[in-house]
């Protein structure tokens, strides 16, 4: 305890101490989330924490390192240094599309960007010279890894006639793709699974059976192989993959796997929002039916003059809109033709070409092949869906070359294409030419460049424009994204966006700005520490009592940490960046409060303290690295859970039960959990353990500090209840049977358990029904060596702090020799796990005010750590 005094609050900082079970869920934000979140790419993408689990088949395996280990070391520096590289690829890419935004050369015919192919310019572009800079960028820099395994027709193959042909183009161009495609998956910025759904449906689903679990089974198996191989997935939770799917059944074709759901960057035909596409990860992109596959005598239109038809339909009745659509137009009108089919010898293609509009409604699902068949035939699409996140329209505005229609105008549709003035359908003619004019392709060293469709499907490798460049831009904007918000087809966000005036257009701008250089802020502060993290991993001062660092507090020394020197680098830097934005929505007591007594009292502790703190508290989000949800589990249990009915919906009402019923806080949030066992989806690769402590008055006063070894008669010592997997078998085989190893299931009257713990070498902590203790800190507090028995238990604040060194791990097969393995153990092992226990307890003590180092700090440290995804210990284990 005298060694814990010499800890300073410096600088005035008031910080609080720990949390719960309760999962005070933080979610990881700003910059590496906003990516993640919006366009679910970058960040996570560096290796995460390594936590130290209590088995002990790794206890063996964490002994001993060889050669063999060190040269496995080596390959993690050199993929560091690759993952460093891509990372600064996307930061570099980021920069240099906003500083194209702030220019503003949106409508100017003038770019000093010089193309000699093509230049992006006109109304149908959001941001033309954005999206011009995005697309050279990508260009330059964007690398994708395919994973080779699987076998065609399922893998690596799909349909290039028909309705899915896109899915079957884009597997088939990306196989023999030399641009963009990387065989060095470390220098990949995302990687793509080559699965086809439609060749999923056609060669395993049985439509008489109709056994959609083989999606199931063959999309979770090839998750699971790729996991297993490879690192990639699992560092970042699938969130710098691709899937690409035509089918309507892509969407649930990644159901089955919840980080490819959630994480991956999702490329699909039906883009409907309401099915759960999310348009600030996933990625949209155009249904083309090629018939012949090829687009050979499709595109091109007639002349104006020739154009004799108002509007023109044909197409089964299927889905929600096209039965309405048939009900008022079917057969009824002479200049709106609408058929369910069309009478023999009339040509489809040709009633499009003779056409001023088209229409194209929804069928079964939002996307529809219509539009595209339009653009082909220049004649401008009139879009009838709900829902729909149209294609590329991060680039494109589509309010330039098409019309949208809500399903309620139906009734009046003809009224509203004839109330079009010939001036406005002249520029969306135009548009629409401009996004089809293949006839002006030019040729650069042989390759047919394709310029002019943006979806029009070129077998040319690099097809600058064409359609397999832009799906790829898209997939490229999930990393480094446009300023655009993508455009989704319905009538009341068309009406929000017309006629913004020259005040709010101003003041938007300002914002953005604002907000885009404090979030390159808050990215540049993460990618300095990550480089002097590794910088400090890299020198390797792991024993040495003589550091370059100085500090006047405390500098971490000895056996306790996995690497000292690289802990204090990221202690230091959390210190100096790591800002966290308290929501303030909630009242007491279930939110911004919690009991600061009893087994639960860290919860309550931290959300207190978290309150007050003033240093790592910001009141400007936008400067945020995290944002804390402060409510209190314990809380909603102990005022809307009711013991009788049992009814565990509040927790869904109220929040998670405690994140489960919240998907993205289970899957993407950064949990801090005392109950970190990983047999109940506790994820070490993004959640954070942190000890339970009973605060039976509030406080550790008296709790702190152990008789001198020569007192402690006792060898071990345990008090509990019998309940969970683990005590019964420790009760049954020492309950009242040994002097030396005392096993109580309730003590005596009048014996203290606080002074048993201080006359006992050693301190039993079994997990009960959940796998944390606080019989773990009572212990490290008694200057008692900690017992640990438990299965699947993350252990708190492991990134840094080697159990073995502190702590005796024995498994629950153990338990019947439990008194000859601490017999066994030497009496130089025995004070050198003590002196471990005695350095190790100013990280568990809870301090109000706070004080650097001490639980409260250690707690931020390991989120900090979550936020980085950076590992700091130098250990040699498997991702």
């Amino acid at each position: 305890m005298a060694k814990l005094n010499k800890s300073l609050c410096r600088d005035g900082v008031v910080l609080g101490m720990a949390s719960l079970f309760v999962i005070s869920a933080i979610i990881v934000s700003k910059g590496s989330y906003k990516n993640m979140s919006w366009f679910n790419i970058s960040t996570t993408t560096t290796p995460l924490p390594q936590t130290h689990i209590t088995t002990p088949t790794y206890m063996n395996q964490r002994k001993g390192m060889g050669l063999q280990n060190l040269e496995i070391n080596n390959r993690k520096k050199e993929r560091d240094e690759n993952l460093e590289m891509v990372e600064g690829d996307l930061a570099t890419a980021r920069a240099l599309i906003r500083e194209a935004i702030s220019k503003k050369f949106v409508n100017q015919t003038y770019s000093p960007l010089q193309d000699s192919d093509y230049v992006p310019l006109g109304d149908i572009y959001k941001n033309p010279h954005a999206f011009h800079w995005s697309y050279l960028l990508m260009e330059k820099l964007f690398k994708i890894f395919v994973y080779e395994e699987g076998e065609p027709p399922i893998f690596h193959n799909g349909p290039c006639k028909s309705i899915y042909s896109t899915e079957g183009i884009f597997l088939s161009l990306m196989e023999r793709e030399t641009h963009f495609r990387t065989w060095d998956a470390d220098k990949a910025h995302v990687y793509f699974l080559p699965f086809s759904v439609a060749m999923i449906v056609e060669y395993l689903f049985d439509p008489i059976v109709r056994d959609k679990a083989v999606l199931q089974r063959t999309v979770a198996d090839y998750v699971h192989i790729i996991s297993h191989k490879y690192p990639f997935w699992n560092r970042s939770l699938g969130a710098d993959h691709f899937m690409l799917s035509c089918h309507d059944w892509g969407p649930r074709a990644t159901w089955y796997v919840p980080e490819l759901y959630y994480n991956a960057i999702r490329v699909l035909c039906n883009a409907n929002t309401s099915e759960h596409f999310n348009p600030k990860k996933d990625a949209s992109f155009p249904e083309i039916n090629l018939k012949t596959g090829e687009i050979r005598g499709l595109t091109g239109g007639l002349p104006l003059s020739e154009r004799n038809i108002l509007g023109f339909f044909a197409g089964r009745r299927h889905g929600r809109i096209r039965p309405a659509l048939l009900q008022h137009w079917k057969d009824k009108d002479e200049e709106l033709q609408v058929y369910e089919s069309l009478p023999q010898g009339i040509s489809y293609e040709e009633k499009l070409k003779k056409s001023r509009y088209c229409i194209c409604p929804s069928g079964h699902e939002v996307a529809s092949p219509r539009i595209v068949e339009a653009i082909y035939a220049e004649c401008v699409p009139v879009l009838i869906s709900q829902r729909y996140v149209l294609p590329f329209s991060d680039v494109l505005d589509w309010e330039t070359f098409s019309v949208q229609v809500s399903v309620s105008e139906i009734p009046e549709l003809k009224n509203i294409l004839l109330g079009i003035s010939e001036e406005r359908y002249l520029r969306l003619l135009k548009g629409v030419k401009m996004m089809e004019n293949v006839n002006k392709s030019l040729y650069r060293d042989g390759v047919v460049l394709g310029m002019a469709s943006l979806f029009v499907i070129s077998a040319i490798v690099v097809s600058k424009g064409s359609y397999k460049n832009m799906a790829w831009s898209n997939i490229h904007t999930a990393t480094t994204p446009l300023p655009q918000t993508t455009h989704i087809t319905t009538p009341t966000y068309m009406k929000q966006r017309k006629v913004k005036g020259s005040q709010n257009l101003e003041i938007n701008n300002r914002t953005k700005r604002d907000r885009d250089v404090k979030l390159e802020m808050v990215e540049g502060d993460l990618t300095t520490a990550r480089a002097l993290i590794r910088e400090a991993i890299s020198k390797k001062f792991v024993n040495q009592t003589n550091y370059p660092l100085q500090d006047s507090d405390y500098v971490p020394v000895g056996e306790i940490y996995r690497n000292p020197y690289a802990f204090q680098w990221s202690y230091l830097l959390m210190e100096k960046l790591f800002k966290i934005f308290v929501y303030e929505e909630g009242e007491p007591p279930i939110f911004h409060n919690g009991p600061c007594k009893n087994i639960y009292s860290t919860e309550g502790v931290f959300l207190s303290l978290m309150e007050k703190e003033t240093h790592f508290r910001t009141w400007d989000a936008d400067k945020a690295h995290v944002y804390f949800l402060p409510f209190s589990v314990a809380m909603i249990v102990e005022y809307l859970f009711d013991p009788i009915i049992r009814d565990k919906a509040v927790l869904e009402r109220t929040g998670p039960r405690a994140t489960w019923y919240v998907h993205e806080l289970y899957y993407n949030a950064i949990r801090v959990l005392c109950n970190a066992n990983i047999s109940e989806h506790f994820n070490p690769k993004k959640d954070a353990s942190f000890p339970e402590i009973n605060l039976k008055s509030g406080e550790i006063r008296g709790l702190t500090g152990g008789l001198p070894l020569s007192e402690r008669k006792l060898l071990g010592f345990f008090a509990g209840g019998c309940h969970g997997r683990i005590r019964p078998a420790l009760l049954q085989h020492w309950k009242d049977k040994d002097e030396e190893l005392q096993v109580y299931e309730s003590l005596p009257e009048g014996i203290s358990y606080e002074e048993k713990l201080k006359k006992s070498r050693y301190c039993i902590c079994p997990s009960g029904h959940e796998v944390a203790s606080p019989r773990i800190v009572e212990a490290i507090y008694a200057e008692c060596v900690p017992v640990l028995i438990s299965q699947r238990y993350v252990l708190p604040f492991s990134d840094v702090l080697d159990w073995e060194t502190f702590s005796v791990q024995v498994s629950v097969s153990e338990i019947p020799e439990l008194k000859n393995i601490l017999l066994g153990i030497s009496e130089g092992r025995y004070l050198r796990l003590l002196e471990g226990v005695k350095m190790v307890q100013k990280h568990f003590v809870v301090n109000d005010p706070p004080k650097r180092y001490d639980m409260f700090h250690m707690i931020l440290h390991s989120i900090w750590l979550r936020r980085l995804n950076v590992k700091i210990n130098n250990t040699i284990v498997n991702d």
